[in-house]
């Protein structure tokens, strides 16, 4: 009877998962993926940049399901459906490797800066496909709340447009405009005000500076008014 038990429970339990997790079977694949805080897109704009460019590069996670090899392999990603950005023009998805022993890597997508985009916003669907070494991996939450992904949304433009983490970092920082981002990147020299970047002493630490860099500005110019005639506070 003891066996029995032990038996059965073996069997219940092996038979239980949680709703959402991945269910890992087969060869190896790569999938990208996000922290349980983090959404599936990323925004970038040149305008962001203290000076102009030409180009940059942005990365994204990637992690293997399956398990790592001693020798290096190749990872592929095309633009998916829903793309309105141009190969070749406004970014490329060059084949990349992942170092042997290596489980997760930052994928580099090129993006190009373009006339167009100073007036536009173009749309990246970077969607994992078939290498030789991987297959697309599965998806869905893995333990600790990180999700792995298909695909994920890429914004390229050359306007200043609101981060998609600002909801984030909005408690620190207040209400997203063009003329108080601008004033951020000029007294910090920084472009990435995410809480990822910044870090929990950062997101306190800043808006102190900004505010006496901002007492500093407008006792030689005068109140700094945003785009929306609104007065620039932090």
């Amino acid at each position: 009877m003891r066996y029995f038990i032990i038996a059965c429970l073996a069997a219940f339990c092996c038979s239980c998962q949680k709703d959402g997790l991945i269910d890992y079977s087969g060869g190896d694949g790569i999938a990208f993926y996000v922290g349980e805080y983090e959404i599936d897109s990323v925004s970038y704009s040149f305008a962001f940049s203290p000076a102009p460019i030409d180009k940059d590069t942005i990365y994204l996670k990637m992690r293997v399901v399956g398990g790592a090899t001693d020798y290096p392999r190749t990872i592929a990603v095309k633009a998916g459906p829903g793309t309105t950005a141009r190969p070749d023009v406004d970014f490329i998805l060059p084949q990349h490797t992942l170092p042997a022993g290596a489980l997760t890597v930052d994928y580099p997508v090129i993006v190009m800066n373009t006339p167009e985009m100073a007036d536009n916003e173009f749309r990246l669907v970077a969607e994992v496909t078939e290498s030789k070494d991987f297959s697309p991996g599965a998806v869905g939450q893995e333990i600790g709340g990180s999700y792995n992904l298909s695909k994920i949304l890429v914004k390229i433009t050359n306007k200043l447009v609101e981060p998609t983490y600002w909801p984030d970092v909005e408690s620190a920082f207040g209400p997203f405009s063009a003329a108080k981002f601008r004033f951020m990147i000029q007294v910090t020299g920084f472009t990435d005000f995410s809480y990822e970047a910044l870090g929990t002493s950062g997101i306190y630490n800043l808006p102190v500076r900004l505010r006496n860099a901002l007492q500093e500005y407008e006792a030689a110019n005068g109140p700094l008014i945003d785009e929306n005639g609104n007065h620039v506070t932090f």
